[in-house]
């Protein structure tokens, strides 16, 4: 008996109590005109042209960009290209190699999840990304030395025209 007259009472206190509600906001997809990978929530996504100061003294960084595609590996679609304000490339890769794109993505504007890095890319690798670009055999035998440049693996592509 106690334990029924004692449950009442608490009940009654805590709904008395009851502070109110306070409504959560949602935080809704990037709509696009497609959706590769994973789909990418529409906050806190920066213009590719602000990438390098969000990057100043960092080697990794978690972050959501959008900017406009350069070139896209003609052989899969399994990497592609942006171009930085200080006119340097930036390769996008995708992660775990599961999302391929469509090869004819140059020109299109896209919103990308992911991590941007910094990378020193090898020689070998350079050339196999000119050949995957359809570059000469001239222009591949050009590339002499690693580089390194800044990277993104992006685990969501939204095309957005």
């Amino acid at each position: 008996m106690n334990k029924i007259i004692l449950s009442i009472f608490a009940l009654a206190i805590l709904t008395a109590c009851n502070s109110p509600k306070t409504e959560t906001q949602t935080v809704e997809n990037v709509k696009g005109t497609a959706v590769f990978g994973d789909s990418v929530k529409n906050d806190q996504v920066i213009e590719l042209a602000s990438i390098q100061t969000e990057m100043k003294g960092e080697s990794k960084k978690d972050m959501k960009i959008k900017g406009v595609v350069k070139e896209v590996c003609q052989e899969k679609g399994c990497w592609m290209t942006m171009t930085l304000d200080n006119g340097d490339e930036m390769r996008v890769t995708f992660k775990d190699y599961k999302i391929f794109v469509p090869k004819d993505l140059g020109g299109k504007e896209v919103v990308l999840e992911g991590f941007a890095y910094t990378d020193t890319t090898s020689v070998e690798k350079l050339r196999h990304y000119a050949k995957d670009g359809g570059k000469s055999e001239a222009e591949i035998a050009a590339i002499t030395s690693p580089k390194e440049q800044l990277a993104f693996e992006a685990k969501g592509v939204v095309v957005m025209n």
